[in-house]
C-alpha cells in the first residue's frame, strides 16, 4: 500500500504544489525546522526596524478530479479494528481525519490547510504541520490587522472541522520601547482570555520576549547535563572510544546542537563558553576532539546585531498549539 502511495504522490506533489501554503515549513522537500524559526525570528526582526505596509493575500485553487476522486476513496470508509494476540475488537469504519503512518495523510493534510494563508508586510501567518504561529506589527497601538488575521483563522478552523486548543496557545509580546505599552488587551478565543508569556518553546527552541537566546542555552545545557550522565556511565563500564563517539553524537550533539544554526551567531559568548565546556567534559569521556559550537553552527549562523529603529513598534507572536 505504502509503494502505491508514493506513487500517487510523485504525481500529486506537481500539480498541487503551486496552491500548497507558501509558509507552510512541514513536509516539503528541502525545508524544515531551522528554515521555519529563521523565518519567523527574521519577519520579527524587520517588523522591530519597521513597521512597514499592508499588502494582499493569495487565494489557492483546486487539484486534478481524477486524484481528487482517488483520494476521497481512501479516505472514506476505512475499516479499523485493534487486535491484542487472539483478541479482536469490532470493526469500526472511519471516514474523518486521515490515516496514520502512512506517506500520503502528511502531505494531504497541509493541503487540507493549505486554503487559510496570509502573508503581508506587517502581519503574517506560519505553519509547521498543525502548529501555527501568527506574527503581526503593532504601530502606534493599532493591532486591527493582527487581531482580524486570528479571528479569520479561527473562524476557517471551525469551519473547516479543525479544532483549535485555546488552552495551548499563547501569546508574547515583544516590545523595546522605553516605555512598553500595558494597554495590549489580549485576544479572547472560544471564551478563553489567552495567555501572555514571556518565554515559548516554539518547535523545540525557546523564544523569549527579549528576542535573546539565554532560556534556549539553559534548557540545551540542562538537557545535555543528564545526556552526559550517561555517556560517563558507559565510559566507565570500559565501553570503547567509537561507540562513545556515536552515543555522543547521536544522543548528546543532537540535544545541545539543536537548530544551532538559528540561534548560533545571535548566542551570548557566556552561554557559548557554557556550551563548550559541556562539549569540552564530553571531549575526555570519548578520549577525542569534538567540534564547538562555533563549528556545528557554521555556514548557517543567525546575524549577531541588534536592530536600529527610532520608534520601535510593538510586536504581537501568537503561538498556536495543536
Amino acid at each position: 500500500m505504502k509503494a502505491l502511495e508514493r506513487i500517487v504522490l510523485r504525481h500529486l506533489r506537481p500539480l498541487v504544489s503551486p496552491n500548497m501554503d507558501p509558509l507552510q515549513f512541514a513536509y516539503q522537500p528541502g525545508i524544515g525546522v531551522d528554515d521555519a524559526i529563521i523565518y519567523l525570528l527574521q519577519r520579527s526582526l524587520s517588523h522591530l526596524e519597521d513597521a512597514g505596509n499592508t499588502g494582499e493575500a493569495g487565494e489557492s485553487g483546486g487539484q486534478c478530479n481524477q486524484l481528487a476522486a482517488w483520494v476521497t476513496n481512501y479516505l472514506t470508509d476505512r475499516p479499523q479494528f485493534v487486535r491484542l494476540q487472539d483478541c479482536v475488537s469490532d470493526v469500526v469504519v472511519c471516514s474523518t481525519g486521515a490515516p496514520q503512518g502512512t506517506v500520503l495523510s502528511p502531505f494531504l493534510f497541509t493541503l487540507y490547510t493549505s486554503d487559510f494563508t496570509y502573508s503581508t508586510d506587517s502581519c503574517h501567518l506560519q505553519k509547521f504541520s498543525d502548529d501555527t504561529a501568527i506574527v503581526g506589527c503593532v504601530s502606534e497601538g493599532n493591532d486591527c490587522e493582527y487581531r482580524k488575521v486570528i479571528m479569520d483563522f479561527v473562524n476557517w478552523c471551525e469551519l473547516n472541522h479543525l479544532q483549535v486548543n485555546a488552552s495551548k496557545t499563547k501569546e508574547m509580546v515583544i516590545d523595546f520601547s522605553r516605555k512598553p505599552s500595558s494597554d495590549i488587551a489580549p485576544v479572547n478565543i472560544q471564551g478563553l482570555d489567552i495567555e501572555r508569556v514571556r518565554t515559548y518553546k516554539y518547535l523545540g527552541v525557546h523564544l523569549n520576549n527579549k528576542l535573546d537566546w539565554t532560556d534556549n542555552t539553559d534548557s540545551l545545557y540542562k538537557k545535555g547535563q543528564s545526556r552526559l550522565y550517561m555517556l560517563r556511565r558507559l565510559g566507565s563500564f570500559g565501553v570503547c572510544r567509537p561507540l562513545l563517539r556515536t552515543f555522543y553524537e547521536t544522543v548528546v550533539a543532537s540535544v545541545v546542537s539543536y537548530a544551532v544554526v538559528c540561534w548560533g551567531g545571535g548566542c551570548s559568548e557566556r552561554d557559548k563558553k557554557r556550551l563548550n565546556r559541556l562539549i569540552k567534559r564530553a571531549s575526555s569521556v570519548c578520549g577525542c576532539p569534538l567540534d564547538s559550537i562555533e563549528v556545528m553552527g557554521r555556514g548557517g549562523l543567525w546575524p549577531n546585531c541588534p536592530p536600529s529603529w527610532t520608534t520601535p513598534p510593538t510586536l504581537c507572536i501568537r503561538l498556536w498549539g495543536p
